[in-house]
C-alpha cells in the first residue's frame, strides 16, 4: 500500500509551520527569551506538536508501506529512520528529540527555559530534514512505480 499523498502534504506543512514559528520565538537572545514567560510557554508547546507531527507522519508511513505499528514516540522514530537507513547521528537527534517531548508532557524532569531554548535552536532543524528525508524517498518510491 502506498502512502496517503495529502496526509503526507498535510502534515509535513504542520510540522514546517511549527518549525517557522518556533525559529521567531527562539530568534531572541537567552535573555530575553528567559525572561519572556509566554515566550517559553509558546516554544514548549510548538516543539511538542512538531515532534507529534513527526510521530503522525512517521506512524502512517509505517503503517500504511510497511504494514507496520510501532508503540511511542521514540519507537516510531526509530523504526521508520531504520527502514530508510538513516545515519546514527541523525536518528540520534531524533531520539532527543521525542525524548524531550515525553519529558515536557509527562513532566519527568524539571524542564528549564534554557534547555527549551536550545532544544529549539539546535535539534528543532532535525524534524526539518526529517521532512525533507521523507518527501525525497517517498518521491523516489513514486517514481520507481
Amino acid at each position: 500500500m502506498k502512502a496517503d499523498p495529502e496526509r503526507v502534504a498535510r502534515l509535513s506543512a504542520e510540522i514546517l509551520e511549527r518549525l517557522e514559528k518556533l525559529a521567531v520565538y527562539t530568534s531572541s537572545a537567552l535573555t530575553d527569551f528567559q525572561s519572556d514567560e509566554r515566550t517559553v510557554l509558546a516554544a514548549k508547546m510548538l516543539l511538542v506538536e512538531a515532534v507529534e507531527g513527526a510521530a503522525a507522519l512517521y506512524n502512517h508511513i509505517l503503517a500504511r508501506v510497511f504494514r507496520e505499528a510501532p508503540g511511542g514516540f521514540i519507537l516510531c522514530f526509530e523504526a521508520l529512520a531504520v527502514r530508510l537507513g538513516w545515519e546514527e547521528e541523525f536518528r540520534h537527534r531524533l531520539r532527543r528529540l521525542a525524548r524531550f517531548r515525553n519529558e515536557l508532557i509527562h513532566e519527568y524532569r524539571e524542564i528549564t527555559p534554557d534547555q527549551v531554548y536550545q532544544i529549539a535552536r539546535q535539534e528543532a532543524d532535525a524534524l526539518r530534514e526529517m521532512v525533507r528525508r521523507v518527501r525525497e524517498w517517498l518521491q523516489a518510491k513514486t517514481d520507481e512505480g
